[in-house]
């Protein structure tokens, strides 16, 4: 070993070494990071795409209805409609130069909308709408009423005392994006460290390394090679997302708050993250074999659904509250933020409190993971770790 490097360092490097050789960590980041880039393009590909659509009306009442939809459409439809006599409509849908047509009863009460092989939903969901605003002007012409005079969708106008509905719905779907991410690397990263914990102790390596370095050196390493790890995996997916949606052709609303918060949540990530490393450590040394940390884990992957669940459905008081919980903290302080109704100082008395948090709970950690790693008898509680001696 080479005395001019810290033996923490070195644990620290063989960690990242290790998960980098793994091909499941590798394939699963590329995937990941694939499936950002290939959302926004989608995303962006299904905002600017028009729908191209040729329909002929083989009668006067279906032409009308047609003339109706062009008028109706939305600005992302292209529509051409021709008159044709029933015959040559249904020569040229044979041939697959229109997408449909259209035909009336004798009455023009009822409409058919003929495809070649299934009828686009989009453009039956546009006739539709126009064929029943035909209908109503025709029965509202026959009583001596105009259509103008009816109530219409816009007579109710949306308004709110508090906040802004679309940054709102943003607000919304980021928390999710963070709750999720927070969830995903804790779980990715956070159980390998008790697994390695486990290992190092059934191979009885542990007792090996123990000779060479001290103990909390080994933990401190553990921890940190991990948690440079998830901080690197992190801020590649909010890296690649942020890069793809500002190069994206759809203008995202409110993306300037999005990419402030999200430095905001890779503060908070680190702290929470680092908080449930020392506990996934602290639960390693506890187990004797990998069943033993299935049923220590149940509070922790408990709290770790909290989390993500308070990212879908926390609303009001409760997100205030829950935003100076450490660990929970980490994605309800960015979602409130998203919110723009924080104080300037609440995000740092949030992080205070999680930091401090933090060196408690490392600190415990550590006389955990010195009294119960070496101990090879059975699984161990916390009362009974902390009565074995150093």
């Amino acid at each position: 070993m080479n005395t001019t490097t810290a033996p923490w360092l070195i644990v620290a490097l063989r960690e990242v070494e290790t998960k980098l050789r793994d091909k499941a960590f590798i394939i699963s980041t590329i995937v990941t990071l694939l499936f950002i880039i290939g959302s926004v393009a989608v995303t962006g590909f299904l905002a600017n795409r028009t729908s191209n659509f040729a329909v002929a009306a083989t009668d006067d009442a279906s032409f009308r209805v047609l003339e109706q939809v062009i008028q109706d459409r939305p600005e992302d439809v292209e529509l051409s409609i021709s008159r044709l006599a029933p015959e040559q409509a249904e020569q040229q849908l044979s041939a697959e130069r229109l997408n449909a047509t259209l035909s009336g009863s004798a009455d023009a009460q009822e409409f058919t909308l003929t495809g070649f092989n299934a009828v686009d939903q989009e453009l039956s969901s546009l006739v539709r709408e126009a064929m029943k605003t035909v209908k109503t002007d025709q029965l509202l012409a026959e009583a001596g009423l105009e259509s103008a005079s009816l109530p219409d969708n816009e007579d109710l106008i949306l308004d709110q005392l508090h906040g802004d509905s679309e940054r709102a719905a943003m607000a919304s779907a980021m928390a999710l994006v963070f709750s999720f991410l927070f969830y995903m690397a804790t779980f990715l990263f956070g159980m390998p460290i008790a697994n390695s914990v486990i290992e190092e102790k059934q191979n009885r390596v542990v007792e090996i390394l123990a000779s060479t370095i001290r103990l909390r050196q080994l933990l401190a390493g553990k921890i940190i090679g991990n948690v440079v790890l998830a901080m690197i995996q992190l801020l590649a997916f909010l890296s690649i997302g942020l890069l793809a949606a500002y190069i994206s052709p759809i203008q995202i609303p409110f993306l300037g708050v999005v990419t402030q918060v999200a430095g905001w949540f890779v503060v908070f990530f680190f702290g929470g993250f680092l908080l449930l490393a020392g506990i996934w450590a602290a639960l390693g040394s506890l187990a004797t074999r990998t069943e033993d940390l299935q049923q220590s884990s149940g509070p922790v992957v408990g709290l770790l659904m909290a989390v993500l669940f308070i990212g879908l459905y926390a609303k009001g008081s409760f997100l205030v509250v829950a935003s100076y919980i450490p660990i929970v903290s980490s994605a309800a302080m960015p979602s409130r933020l998203l919110s723009g109704e924080v104080a300037f100082w609440e995000p740092i008395l949030s992080l205070a409190i999680l930091l401090a948090a933090c060196w408690l709970v490392l600190l415990f950690a550590e006389k955990i993971y010195g009294r119960a790693v070496m101990h090879t008898g059975g699984a161990l509680t916390l009362r009974k770790a902390l009565k074995l001696e150093v």
